[in-house]
């Protein structure tokens, strides 16, 4: 299922010799905050892999779907109250069958994510 429109939108995308920054708006009214938790909405983890692996996919036009995942560490909780914009950083390199990935979910004071894994088209 995709996030985007429903449980985010994308604001801007930039690219440089680094890699590829994202900035997204979380969507506080979508219903994945009500089960996750009422009152105290957070971003659910699985949704800040799906965000990586969509914003992976605006990178290189195609569909993915995750290999595998080396690492990916929930630093501290994302809620759409606290920090309603994230910023998605992407590095990407082509491999056998697809890309090695390495992203981050921040803000201007937290790093919330980081991810390592493949991803296969």
């Amino acid at each position: 299922m995709k996030l985007e429109g429903y449980y985010y939108n994308l604001i801007d995308r930039s690219t440089d010799a680094n890699g590829s920054t994202f900035r997204i708006a979380l969507l506080q009214e979508c219903d994945i905050y009500t089960g996750h938790f009422p009152g105290h909405p957070v971003c659910p983890g699985v949704c800040n892999i799906q965000i990586v692996k969509e914003c992976a996919e605006r990178l290189v036009g195609k569909p993915l779907r995750i290999g595998y995942i080396r690492q990916c560490r929930l630093i501290t909780l994302a809620t759409p109250v606290i920090c309603p914009e994230l910023v998605v950083r992407i590095k990407l390199e082509s491999v056998e069958a697809g890309y090695s990935i390495v992203a981050t979910i921040a803000d201007a004071e937290h790093i919330y994510m980081e991810y390592k894994g493949n991803m296969i088209v």
